[in-house]
């Protein structure tokens, strides 16, 4: 089986919710030299895009999503942490500190976990307020904790305008130098203008390239 066979194996097994077929799976390609990055973008997002269609239509089963979220969550803790770079010390500026978490009215976690070790890996400083978060608390900790950045997520088009709060409430409070990075499979299609934010990100790798523009260039358009 070549690595297209073995990631659209490890994409069901995840779905199915094999949880030790989805780690074995996932070591396997990694030790035959599947880069990270691949095997983030090309299985695990996959799956979590195949997911986020079951929790939006008549599929939806709460047992289903919860196994395959275990083997998901198992993949991230016991086989990529073993493959990306310790996390290394980091000082605490704005340009390496970031908030994130799931906008108010979406409860899923999963493509922010990833996201989290990624940045974590990169050298960032990470504060992860959860789920259901506040468009406020995001600005509150934000400023509480020097932060340069916040990354929201959503995989629900009904929290848009949430989404919109966060920079409005920086512009207001005079904080226009946070910038605020939007991502997740229903709102991947909207602009940043439309989200009123400053980036959209594809996937978690899209986000780590903005995030590391933007340390050298602070004037990156709104896409």
């Amino acid at each position: 089986m070549g690595n297209r066979g073995e990631i659209d194996y490890l994409i069901n097994a995840i779905i199915r919710g094999e949880l030790q077929h989805s780690v074995e799976c996932a070591e396997r390609l990694l030790r035959k030299g599947l880069p990270v990055e691949d095997l983030i973008r090309e299985g695990l997002t996959a799956a979590l895009r195949s997911l986020d269609s079951k929790c939006t239509n008549e599929e939806f089963n709460l047992l289903e999503i919860m196994l395959a979220g275990r083997a998901l969550m198992a993949i991230m803790d016991d086989v990529l942490g073993l493959y990306l770079p310790a996390s290394p010390l980091v000082d605490t500026i704005p340009e390496k500190t970031i908030i994130v978490g799931t906008i108010r009215g979406d409860i899923h976690e999963f493509g922010k976990h990833i996201v989290r070790m990624l940045f974590k890996a990169n050298g960032y400083r990470v504060i992860d307020l959860g789920k259901d978060v506040a468009p406020h608390d995001f600005v509150k900790e934000a400023v509480i904790e020097g932060a340069g950045y916040i990354g929201v997520s959503s995989l629900i088009t009904l929290t848009i305008p949430s989404i919109r709060e966060i920079k409005e409430i920086l512009v207001k409070g005079g904080l226009q130098t946070i910038k605020v990075i939007a991502g997740g499979a229903a709102i991947q299609q909207a602009t940043a203008k439309e989200l009123n934010v400053d980036f959209v990100a594809k996937d978690p790798f899209d986000a780590l390239r903005y995030l590391e523009r933007a340390s050298m260039n602070s004037t990156i358009p709104l896409r």
